[in-house]
């Protein structure tokens, strides 16, 4: 396929932000509307959470498709990216939902700790960009993006934040393979961004302090 010269914008597009019920993914979701998505498809666990975010996706005049989804539940996403591929295929990935256990390796506890934290991070986004990626793949006629939010944390070693850094890194890796996958087979309409952000203030890292250093791998 040749280079592609369409500029990105999710005008008159389709966006599916994860962990949109706060934070940073409702501040995706709102850009998303505020820059003429027609579609805005929000995920999260929270529901009451979603409803919120979803009023402020319709007052921006973008139309909201909240559903609570557990992303450490394989079958939950793909039933939910079954629902909302009738939506089209997406201008825009944000995979955004996250978590984090604050405590020394020895101090985690496999289930609801390591498993957890690797489910969500880093199989999560795995699964839900496999879910809608070969339409994205497929419809050509515009320019489409997965926009991966890793962390500083997948760069750089964190005491303390053992578990959440190595789902980092692993998003890190598996992001920018994937980049370089879709620039192999000529797919230039499609592009991943891998976004590594250190702490921002949106109660995740609540009172954390983190390195000045940050990284974002992005095709270009």
């Amino acid at each position: 396929m040749p280079e592609s010269n369409i500029p990105f914008t999710v005008a008159g597009g389709v966006v599916l932000v994860t962990g949109a019920a706060m934070g940073m993914g409702r501040l995706h979701a709102l850009r998303a509307a505020r820059e003429g998505a027609t579609v805005v498809i929000l995920w999260d666990v929270d529901a009451g959470g979603l409803e919120s975010v979803a009023r402020e996706v319709t007052a921006l005049g973008a139309r909201a498709v909240a559903r609570a989804v557990d992303l450490a539940d394989r079958d939950a996403i793909a039933e939910a990216a079954r629902e909302c591929r009738a939506e089209g295929a997406l201008t825009l990935l944000v995979n955004n939902a996250g978590i984090v256990r604050g405590a020394y390796f020895w101090e985690h506890r496999p289930g609801p700790d390591i498993a957890l934290t690797m489910d969500v991070n880093a199989l999560a986004p795995m699964y839900v960009t496999l879910a809608f990626l070969p339409d994205m793949m497929a419809d050509v006629g515009r320019a489409r993006r997965v926009l991966n939010i890793a962390s500083a944390a997948g760069t750089v070693s964190n005491p303390r934040m053992s578990v959440y850094a190595a789902s980092k890194w692993a998003v890190v890796g598996w992001s920018d393979s994937l980049r370089l996958e879709l620039e192999q087979e000529g797919y230039r309409h499609l592009r991943v961004t891998t976004f590594c952000p250190s702490y921002i203030s949106t109660g995740m890292f609540a009172g954390a302090r983190g390195p000045p250093a940050h990284a974002a791998h992005d095709s270009r």
